[in-house]
């Protein structure tokens, strides 16, 4: 009777999240598009003839859950309000004050839950403090918590600057002070950390053993443009909500183009070099993400918004129009930033466990 129940568990259980899965796109057309971008095609056959260890996974499957998920993603919403923000108050109008200002706060809170995050997948808050105990410009994870830590200064240092700017701190000695320290000055040293935070997480990521992540040396520019164009989204979002002025809007929707395009044209770049190792990702076999990944992240997360940016750009539509269509993009683009990292880490944990592609991504490149 036992043996009878568990399969039928098994199929109810399952049988919603496939359902909602297989909505968004069709499994032909997903496969389709792995196969073109990686310019690979299983072949079970010829894949089940390659040495392993009786199949058992070479290497231990990566322990980063949620947490790591949102931190990578608050992380470099961080980054790319700060540069955006430097961008915005040292080579920007009067009436780009507010892409300044808006960039520096929203840098501060997305910031703030970082810690926090890293801490708890640590496991233990002492693990963090013994990581502060060195240095070593060879380890990825020492130079990430260091830059972590860097850029958390810079970054509550000119969210307060520009709190004293705008008169939010009042009158006193102390706030006429930190009025009068050089602003722009102290933003160039926070953007280099801020473009080392939005960058180091995909360069982490590639410097693990997993095929996925390893294969490609691209992540690291991936996660950079993606954070800034994340981060023009949510700070055009917010502007659009305060009602900011038309032209500055046009320059935060310029930004978020480029951004989308260099993106893309990255990712695209990455499947090409990863070939067989992407497949986790955009494939649709039990385990892989090709489903998720085509149809939230380079569907509607990257190419819809960046199509309807384009004919906003082009376009010369009223302005509620403009303003309804914006507040969409943003959106779109927000959560398709945030899929991005969350399938790229799920669909690691799937590349960890194949044993001949493990194998086979150690091999020299011919």
């Amino acid at each position: 009777m036992e043996e009878i129940q568990l399969p039928v568990l098994e199929i109810v259980e399952r049988v919603p999240i496939l359902t909602r899965v297989e909505r968004l796109m069709p499994v032909q057309v997903a496969e389709n598009l792995a196969t073109l971008t990686t310019g690979y095609t299983p072949v079970p056959g010829q894949e089940l003839k390659e040495q392993s260890y009786y199949d058992y996974p070479v290497l231990k499957e990566p322990f980063w859950g949620w947490e790591i998920i949102w931190y990578f993603f608050f992380g470099g919403l961080a980054a790319g309000c700060f540069v955006i923000a430097s961008l915005a108050a040292l080579f920007g109008s009067r009436e780009d004050r507010a892409t300044a200002r808006t960039g520096y706060y929203l840098s501060l809170l997305a910031l703030l839950p970082c810690p926090a995050l890293l801490i708890k997948d640590l496991g233990r808050p002492e693990r963090f403090l013994h990581m502060l105990r060195m240095f070593k410009v060879r380890s990825p994870m020492s130079m990430g918590v260091w830059g972590l830590l860097s850029f958390s200064a810079f970054s509550g240092l000119m969210a307060l600057l520009q709190a004293a700017r705008n008169g939010l701190l009042g009158t006193w000695e102390g706030a006429r002070w930190l009025a009068r320290l050089p602003y722009k000055l102290l933003a160039v040293p926070g953007t280099f950390f801020a473009l080392f935070l939005g960058g180091y997480t995909g360069v982490l990521l590639a410097s693990t053993s997993v095929p996925l992540w390893s294969r490609s040396k691209l992540l690291g520019g991936i996660f950079l443009s993606s954070a800034v164009s994340t981060s023009s989204a949510l700070i055009s979002l917010v502007l659009r909500i305060f009602r900011a002025p038309t032209s500055t809007l046009h320059k935060l929707e310029r930004m978020e183009w480029a951004a989308l395009l260099v993106e893309m044209t990255g990712l695209l770049a990455f499947l090409r070099g990863s070939g067989r190792a992407a497949r986790p990702l955009v494939g649709t076999n039990p385990g892989e993400k090709g489903q998720i990944f085509w149809s939230i992240v380079a569907g509607s997360g990257l190419t819809l918004p960046w199509l309807l940016q384009t004919t906003s750009l082009l376009s010369k539509g009223g302005k509620k129009r403009k303003n309804g269509r914006g507040l969409l993009i943003s959106l779109l683009v927000l959560v398709g930033g945030y899929f991005l990292r969350k399938t790229m880490i799920e669909a690691g944990h799937t590349s960890s466990k194949d044993a001949r592609a493990t194998l086979w991504n150690a091999r020299p490149r011919s």
